[in-house]
């Protein structure tokens, strides 16, 4: 039986207007009452992620920031923490500034910028009540380290710079798309799979007890560590190609078909 499902949220929990459809609420609140451990595992910032968590009414540790944070909703504090130190990433800041790249930099609620430009506005469309601040140039600005750093651009830009940014990058950083114009680094300490063990590990499920639902290359780590990797209908190809079943997709409750074909009905 399975006893813990680590679920994505955008493109695969939450519809494409960012909400959370009554089939999956429902769904949900089923499988938690049957004492099933329904965990949030998203690349939002903690902020964004928390109104979500108070939606679905969940009271038991989520994950943000692609795993670099693990937070207790009911103390409201980290139990888990994996940032990028700041001279880890200098490097990457300063090529993507000389070739004039947007960067978004995060703490917990906000997120720093150069400056506010096009691509400010693409990311206000869907992570919505995030202050966004302009500070000039990332290199001079005063921070220690950072939950996780997105560049963001068209997809064939950032393929060209992530082959170089790939050659001098440190070993310590994790690189990848999160969306087709986001290309997104955290902490080597900071999946969704590690994350995914975290918690597993925290509460003595095995691996093989394990749902995780996902849709894009930021899940592919929790997808391959769970004993049921599962991808949404509208996810990428790739991470079809790993999972070991395919659901409808995010328009069409595909989570609540997960929920009711492998524990609700299983």
């Amino acid at each position: 039986m399975y006893k813990l499902v680590g679920c994505d949220l955008d493109d695969t929990l939450l519809r494409d207007d960012f909400t959370i459809s009554d089939a999956n609420k429902e769904a949900i609140n089923k499988v938690v009452e049957k004492g099933v451990k329904f965990v949030i595992v998203t690349g939002r910032i903690t902020g964004a992620a928390r109104k979500y968590m108070e939606e679905l009414g969940l009271n038991i540790p989520y994950s943000t920031f692609q795993g670099a944070k693990i937070i207790d909703p009911v103390k409201d504090e980290n139990i888990y923490s994996s940032e990028l130190e700041k001279e880890k990433i200098l490097d990457i800041i300063r090529y993507a500034e000389m070739h004039n790249v947007h960067i978004n930099l995060y703490d917990n609620e906000r997120i720093y910028v150069k400056e506010k430009n096009k691509w400010t506005e693409y990311y206000e469309s869907f992570a919505r009540k995030v202050e966004i601040l302009e500070v000039g140039s990332l290199l001079d600005f005063e921070f220690k380290s950072t939950p996780k750093m997105i560049l963001i651009d068209e997809r064939e830009k950032l393929d060209e710079i992530s082959k170089e940014i790939r050659g001098f990058m440190s070993s310590e950083v994790n690189m990848f798309y999160s969306k087709t114009n986001f290309l997104e680094f955290t902490s080597k300490n900071a999946t969704k799979g590690h994350a995914l063990k975290f918690l597993a590990d925290k509460w003595g499920i095995d691996r093989s007890e394990i749902i995780a639902i996902g849709d894009n290359y930021n899940d592919e780590t929790m997808l391959e560590y769970a004993g049921l990797g599962i991808a949404v209908g509208n996810a990428v190809e790739d991470m079809k190609k790993i999972s070991g079943y395919v659901a409808p997709s995010n328009e069409d409750d595909g989570v609540a078909h997960v929920l009711e074909k492998f524990i609700l009905n299983g």
